[in-house]
């Protein structure tokens, strides 16, 4: 089955700005307890183990909003491409997830750029620029457009997505049903657990 999947993978940012917590949880607190309960179920997945909930709720800050790390990715990927993107984001991740800081904080995002050997004055000037703010509300706009809401979401074949954090072996189970040609709604067992497994976006007709 391997040799028919391709996986691609994209960041984007749900929740722009504190504002945008409290509009969507209705306040801060909720945002973040929330939150922290799919970090939780996320821990408990395979490799979730170093996912630290506990220590992200004993900080006494909200929980980060995505624009700042986000925009930050694309101001290393500025002087290094691709690879140096996906260098910064991981340990974005580390740093996020395991390490627990606030990541929307400019002192946390320079000292990560400075763990890398970037160069602060033309990363702070991008920063500064907006630019990659820009960039990342494209992003943002076009995710949107395709009806996606939470984080994790798995869209499959451009045309089913799966939202939130969900068992390996529910993935597993859809994609063995696209492999077969048969329709992931009826036979995965998303229905079973819970799941909801749905459109992204309108298809073209015939689709």
């Amino acid at each position: 089955m391997g040799d028919r999947i391709h996986m691609e993978g994209r960041v984007f940012p749900l929740v722009l700005s504190p504002e945008d917590y409290i509009q969507r949880f209705g306040s801060a607190e909720r945002a973040k307890a929330e939150i922290l309960g799919e970090w939780a179920a996320a821990a408990r997945e395979p490799g979730g183990d170093r996912i630290n909930a506990p220590l992200m709720a004993s900080r006494n800050f909200p929980y980060p909003a995505s624009l700042p790390v986000l925009a930050a990715v694309k101001a290393a990927e500025r002087q290094g491409g691709r690879l140096t993107h996906e260098t910064y984001f991981d340990r974005a991740q580390e740093v996020h997830f395991i390490e627990c800081r606030d990541v929307s904080h400019r002192e946390v995002l320079l000292d990560l750029a400075h763990d890398l050997a970037l160069d602060l004055g033309h990363f702070e000037a991008d920063l500064e620029s907006g630019e990659c703010d820009r960039v990342v509300l494209a992003a943002a706009e076009a995710t949107r457009a395709r009806g996606v809401e939470r984080t994790p979401t798995v869209v499959f074949n451009d045309r089913w997505a799966l939202p939130g954090a969900v068992p390996v072996e529910t993935y597993l189970a859809i994609l063995e049903d696209l492999v077969a040609g048969r329709d992931p709604r009826e036979t995965a067992p998303t229905a079973r657990e819970g799941w909801s497994l749905r459109r992204p976006y309108a298809l073209p007709p015939g689709g």
